[in-house]
């Protein structure tokens, strides 16, 4: 780590809620780690907690350029756990993390499990009638690059990589 690096991120680290940092500045506190940085939130399995999801993806990138793709996949992954895994169902809860490095954001949805394996592979749009059925292909056009690990019996990590580009 270079010494104008370090100062910029302790710099960064001063800043009272009421300031907005520079990107410059969190872009230094990212480059300090070498993996990055994690943050991770578990939601009860409600609804009403996809837009705290949301909210969360959004203060923590806010100075993004994807940003707003971001609340919008994690707004879509977190549905997907509520509706198609025991996380909606009563006592059932989710997790969000964004780990953010200098090159890239993944966003990661973990779910209870119990439900169906997600995936990505490719599908046709459905038929404008229907109500479901085109979120993980939005997730995929999203992202540059998506993908699905875990078991039915202990649950789903759904995640979606945005490329940052230098600035």
């Amino acid at each position: 780590m270079n010494e104008d690096a370090h100062r910029a991120a302790v710099s960064a680290a001063s800043l009272s809620p009421s300031d907005s940092p520079r990107p410059e500045l969190i872009h230094a506190m990212v480059a300090l780690r070498p993996g990055g940085l994690t943050w991770r939130r578990t939601f009860l399995g409600r609804p009403d907690q996809v837009s705290e999801a949301r909210r969360f993806v959004r203060f923590l990138l806010q100075d993004s350029s994807c940003g707003e793709d971001a609340e919008l996949v994690v707004s879509e992954l977190a549905s997907n756990a509520l509706r198609h895994t025991s996380s909606g169902q009563a006592h059932g809860s989710f997790i969000v993390e964004v780990i953010r490095k200098t090159a890239s954001i993944r966003i990661s949805v973990y779910d209870c499990g119990w439900g169906r394996t997600p995936g990505f592979r490719r599908q046709q749009w459905p038929s404008a009638d229907q109500e479901s059925g085109r979120g993980l292909m939005t997730v995929a056009a999203l992202a540059s690059r998506v993908g699905c690990r875990g078991t039915q019996s202990v649950g789903h990590a759904v995640w979606a990589e945005f490329t940052l580009l230098p600035s």
